[in-house]
């Protein structure tokens, strides 16, 4: 990387990223190809289609059932029941209910409900995946930052080694100040170091997630930020009415629902029409078929009283699923406030970190100037150049945080898709 776009991402870094400060347009772009080819989502979709084909099958019972049987019988020339009769007899089938006590209808609700838990369960691995992509992008991006202070920190600090080295032959400084200066750029190579890892495995993670390579040029080609956001609790109302999250445990406690009125609609009788034609008789040897009709009555109350207890259990994970949804809804409403909140205080702090660059800045050429007159130790020197660096590495920190607040923000309040399509 040249010194000048070093000198370009910095600057992009001290320009904060919260309400319309900038970033790479590409991490919408990456967000997007992760999305589409991630095997988590892939799996959530097809479980979605699996629920879709569900509720396609709870329709065709309303329809009547077909069978068909056939039995062959070996029986004594003595026996009076088959004895005289066909040995093979064919008999085809048609059922239909009349009557389920609402059995029908919990579970074609159920089956729908269902397909609504599946939709949400891939708008839930999207979103996940999304914050995740999110991440690693803002660790890249906080490594780059600080790779870009700790590279200038060390162009500064051979700078001035060259300056000591100087004055140590001239005899005007020991050769202790030389040690200090070689001991401070060691450390700040190593702090580089640190720093440039950082980078290379935010790189690796977000390959992962793409399922492709990804290179630091690909993301310092342009500049965006998401949507501006708008205060807290018009917030957390859009993130509650929108969260699929929350959606999931909804449409899991309706199928809870719907599974109570299927196990209390198993304990009533099932009225049915049956139609049927036999090939053949048992009783009697070359007889035409027969057609029969019959309406019918049948129940199943289970194991003793294991209905009822079916019924309780319903009851008790329907009961389960309304308290997930409500301590959902907590723990998403306490995420927002407290991103909310960190993002506008970390916008503060930013502007004020810009305002103690300026002053570094100021206070290090200063000291550089008066050490030369006899005002200023080469510890001082030694110290002002170290401040400077850490005040832009906060910066880069503070930077990197409100980067991923605000999308963070962006996807719970809005969506996946809006939080990408409305990206400046």
């Amino acid at each position: 990387m040249t010194q000048f776009s070093r000198f370009a991402v910095l600057v992009c870094l001290q320009a904060g990223v919260f309400l319309g400060s900038g970033f790479a347009t590409t991490l919408p772009e990456l967000m997007q190809s992760s999305l589409a080819s991630h095997p988590t989502v892939r799996g959530q979709e097809a479980l979605s289609r699996a629920a879709q084909a569900g509720v396609g099958s709870a329709r065709w019972q309303y329809f009547p059932t077909p069978s068909v049987g056939v039995e062959q019988v070996s029986s004594s020339g003595t026996d009076p029941s088959y004895g005289n009769g066909d040995k093979n007899v064919s008999t085809l089938r048609l059922q239909q209910p009349l009557w389920t006590g609402g059995r029908l209808t919990a579970g074609l609700e159920k089956a729908q409900a269902a397909e609504v838990l599946s939709r949400a369960s891939v708008e839930v691995a999207r979103q996940e995946l999304a914050v995740r992509v999110v991440q690693a992008y803002a660790e890249w991006h906080g490594g780059m930052g600080k790779a870009v202070a700790y590279d200038k920190s060390l162009q500064s600090h051979l700078r001035l080694q060259q300056q000591i080295i100087r004055r140590i032959e001239e005899g005007v400084s020991p050769q202790s100040d030389r040690t200090l200066v070689l001991g401070r750029i060691e450390q700040t190579r190593t702090e580089l170091i640190v720093a440039e890892g950082q980078q290379r495995a935010a790189l690796s993670r977000l390959t992962q997630l793409l399922s492709r390579p990804v290179t630091s040029a690909e993301l310092e080609q342009s500049l965006a930020s998401p949507k501006a956001l708008g205060v807290a609790q018009a917030m957390v109302d859009q993130a509650l009415d929108v969260s699929p999250s929350v959606a999931r445990l909804v449409a899991s406690a309706r199928v809870q629902e719907f599974e109570i009125d299927e196990r209390k609609a198993s304990l009533s009788p099932e009225v049915y029409l049956r139609m049927e034609r036999q090939y053949g008789n048992f009783n009697y040897q070359g007889r035409p078929p027969e057609n029969r009709i019959f309406i019918g009555v049948s129940s199943s109350f289970g194991a003793g009283l294991s209905g009822f207890t079916a019924i309780d259990s319903a009851r008790s994970r329907h009961e389960a699923a309304l308290a997930d949804v409500a301590g959902a809804r907590i723990s998403l409403s306490e995420q927002v406030y407290g991103d909310h909140v960190q993002a506008a205080t970390g916008q503060r702090r930013l502007l004020t970190l810009q305002a103690s660059l300026l002053s570094a800045e100021a206070v290090s050429q200063a000291w550089g100037q008066q050490f030369l007159v006899g005002l200023k130790s080469w510890l001082d020197v030694m110290n002002a150049a170290r401040e400077l660096a850490q005040v832009e590495v906060q910066i880069a920190d503070v930077s990197t945080e409100q980067l991923l607040l605000s999308w963070r923000l962006s996807i719970l309040a809005q969506g996946v898709n809006t939080a990408m399509s409305t990206a400046k």
